[in-house]
């Protein structure tokens, strides 16, 4: 019984550590070419950046955390 506690604690602190290293917080780097994503204060810059092209394709994603 106490040799499967030593072993589940094991499996548990592995999981962790691998967690850790996939999804630690880091800094983030904009690929080449990519625009940086930008905190928009109010409706114009994206109403601007949206009408600056109007013969591309455009897609405006609106995600809500609810």
């Amino acid at each position: 019984m106490k040799r499967n506690h030593i072993v589940l604690a094991v499996l548990v602190a592995v999981a962790i550590f691998a967690g850790w290293e996939e999804f630690r917080p880091q800094e983030r780097v904009t690929p080449a070419g990519q625009p940086s994503l930008v905190e928009l204060q109010s409706v114009s810059p994206l109403r601007d950046a949206f009408n600056s092209a109007p013969d591309a394709v455009r897609v405006i994603v609106l995600l809500s955390p609810t």
